[in-house]
Parts: structure tokens; sequence; C-alpha cells
């Protein structure tokens, strides 16, 4: 006979219906988003509201009188709501508080479909649905809530494909496509989606999946993306996704130890550097240009610091609470705490992040003899890190692979519930 404890705690998990559990979080995040209003919370807020704000207001994507190359879906989304209901941070944010919610039930479904267990469905969706950086990231005016809509339907019709051996190409088709939105959201989903297509060449010649599939895949996934590559080659000069990898890289790379203290430094420094002053008369795309090309330097130069810097960004990437030590700016731009304490956040993250990450690994390893039609989930995994771990990284950039570690943890949690009477 199971503890009290045990099957109270069953009861509560398996016996509230999925309904109740997707109230639950549309309600945990419809009260986050009014607690926070329409005033900024994350400085980078103000970059996304001024991009969403000239697209409501012209139509063109860009700032200054000018197009600028930048993921487009953030800020088409954020437009919408401001040309529906009025230029207040607080109507996207309960826009969003829809979205996340949804996306907490979607990955319950996606836990059923891919385990073959309703009860790790249950497990996966109720872990979602009081998540609190999924409640808190959906409250935030960023990209991150919209990534992660895309980004996990994608995962799951590409594993669902691979299920079937690619016996229909429709599944492939719509898992390439949702990952291409990622891609739109976030240009870090581009290469990540890279390294999936090559794992697929790989099942293919090994029989695991059909070309057919893969091809349909790789289609639906270029197609969206060379279009907006072909606009911003057109509106600004070059082909690509965005004009911002370049700067990011720097960060990570020439100006790490300025970083770590705080972005802010970061730039301040860069802009003494000989070679940014010199860059600000070139166009941005030129402009990101030399500073790719700096940071690259820098690594060929410097191959023990970069290293020394990767084990520390890994460290960044994979710390179960926000660095206490980190200076964070308290003004009309920044409140990053949102109310609560430094000392509050910590809490928070302790009682959630490391149970979810040791879960979510002791269920990668449980499901281990199923890789073969799982492997896009480690793969993305590992390409979020590896991204992380080269350009900067902090815990805010492990968001994305949480669905991952939720499915997994709930699937072992599942399963050992099953087998323990």
């Amino acid at each position: 006979m199971p503890p009290p404890w045990r099957a109270a705690l069953e009861c509560i998990v398996f016996g509230t219906r999925d309904r109740s559990w997707l109230l639950l979080a549309l309600g945990l995040r419809l009260g986050f988003a009014l607690s926070l209003g329409g005033r900024f919370h994350q400085t980078d807020e103000v970059g996304f509201s001024e991009f969403a704000w000239n697209l409501a207001s012209t139509g063109t994507l860009g700032k200054d009188g000018a197009p600028w190359a930048t993921a487009p879906l953030p800020s088409a989304f954020f437009a919408a709501c401001f040309r529906l209901f009025g230029t207040n941070l607080l109507f996207p944010r309960l826009a969003q508080a829809f979205v996340s919610a949804g996306t907490a039930w979607l990955l319950g479904r996606m836990t059923a479909s891919l385990t073959g267990s309703p009860r790790a469905g249950r497990l996966a969706l109720a872990a979602a649905a009081v998540y609190p950086f999924f409640i808190y990231y959906s409250g935030m005016v960023l990209s991150e809530t919209l990534y992660l809509a895309f980004a996990v339907p994608g995962l799951w019709w590409l594993c669902a494909s691979l299920q079937e051996r690619g016996r229909s190409w429709r599944p492939a088709a719509a898992g390439g496509a949702a990952l291409a939105a990622a891609a739109l959201c976030r240009p870090e989903a581009m290469p990540i989606a890279l390294l999936l297509w090559l794992a697929g060449l790989v099942a293919c010649a090994a029989g695991l999946w059909s070309r057919k599939a893969l091809f349909a895949a790789v289609l639906a996934w270029s197609l969206p993306l060379t279009a907006w590559c072909a606009r911003n080659r057109a509106a600004v000069g070059v082909f690509a996704l965005d004009t911002h990898g370049g700067l990011t890289l720097l960060h990570g790379t020439l100006l790490f130890d300025e970083n770590e203290q705080d972005t802010g430094l970061a730039m301040a420094a860069l802009e003494k550097m000989p070679f940014y002053q010199k860059s600000l008369s070139l166009p941005l795309p030129q402009r990101d240009g030399v500073y790719l090309r700096r940071g690259l330097a820098f690594m060929r130069d410097n191959p023990g610091r970069v290293l020394r810097q990767w084990a520390r960004k890994a460290v960044n990437f994979w710390r179960p609470y926000p660095r206490p030590d980190k200076a964070y700016r308290e003004d009309v731009f920044s409140h990053p705490g949102a109310g609560l304490s430094r000392t509050g956040l910590v809490a928070v993250s302790l009682v959630c992040e490391p149970v979810l990450i040791l879960g979510g690994f002791w269920g990668l390893w449980a499901l281990r003899r199923r890789w073969a039609e799982l492997h896009p989930l480690g793969l993305f995994l590992l390409g979020t890190m590896a991204i992380h771990v080269v350009s900067v990284s902090q815990m805010r950039y492990r968001l994305p692979i949480m669905p991952i570690l939720i499915l997994a943890a709930a699937a072992a949690a599942a399963a050992r519930l099953e087998r323990t009477p």
C-alpha cells in the first residue's frame, strides 16, 4: 500500500483532468501578467516593443525610419496586440498567457503521445502548468514564449514521423514548418535544425526514416527562412535571418569578463574600442560582419582562454538558480525581479530547477532504447547548449530545453510509479 503522501499526490496529479490543469496554467499566467501591468521589466523588452510599435504604426519592421533584419514573428505578434487593443505592454502580456498555457497543454499531449503513457502526459502537463519560469517569461515582452510555442510541436511532429518511419510526409513537413517558425522567433533555431537534418540523413541511410519525409521536412523548413533572408537582402543588403550574431559573439568572447558582470558594462567597454568606433560609419549588416570577424579572430588567437570561457558558460547555462552576484539595474526600463527579491528568485529556482534537470537527464537515459525515434529531443538540447556555450550564456537561455527535460522526467517518474506499488 502506498504511503499517504504519495496517494494524495497521485490523486491531485492524476485525478485532476487536463482541462483543469489547462485552466490553472492560464489563470496563473493571466494573474502574473496583470500584476506586471504596462511597465518594462526586462531591458530587452525595450527593443522588442520598439520594433512592434514601429510595425504597428508604419507597417515596416525596423526603427529610426529604416527597415532592420531581425526575427519577425515576435514583433509581428506584439504589433498585432498593439493594433487591436492599444499600445500598452499589458496587452501582449495577456495574449502570451494564452500562448504559454496552450504550449503547456501541447507538451502534455506530446509526452503522452511519444511515451505511450497518459500518466506521463498528465505529469508533464501539471509540471508545465505551474513551472515558474514558463509563467515568468509568458509575462515578458520577449521572444521566449513564442519560440517555445513553435519548438514544442516542431519536435513532437518530427519524433512522431520517426516513430512511423516516415510513412507519411505530413508530420515531417509540419515539424519542419514549425521549426522554421521557431527560427523566425529566435534565429538560434536555424543551426539547431541543421543538426537535426544531418541526423535525418543518417536515419535515412539506416532505414529508420524515409527520404520522402526528410525532403518534406527540409523543404517546409527552408522555404519560409529563405523568403525572410531574401526580404532582408532586398531591405538591408544581407542574406541572413538577422544582424545580431556578431555583437553577441563579441560579448561572449572579447568582452566576456565585462559581460559576466553586466551587459551594459560590456557595451561601455566596447564603445571605447577603436575598431567599434570605426565600424559605426558602416551600414548595420557590414558592422555586424566586423564584429563577427573580430570575435572569431579572438577565438583563433586565444584558444586556451576561450576553452576556459566555454567552461564558465557551461556552468552558467546549467546553474540551478540565478547568479546572486550579477548586477541588475533597477530603473524605468529594468525591474527583472517583478516584485520578487533576489533571495526569493533563488528560493523559487532551487525548488524546481534541480529536480527537473536531474529528473530530465534520468528520464533521457531511461529512454535511451528509443533514441532512434526520439533523437531530435537530445539534439535540440545539445544544440541549444552548444550555441550558448560558444556565444553568451545564462540561466535564461536554458528555457527552450526545459520542455524536453520535463517530458523526460515525467516519463521516468510515471514509469517508476507504475512499477512501484
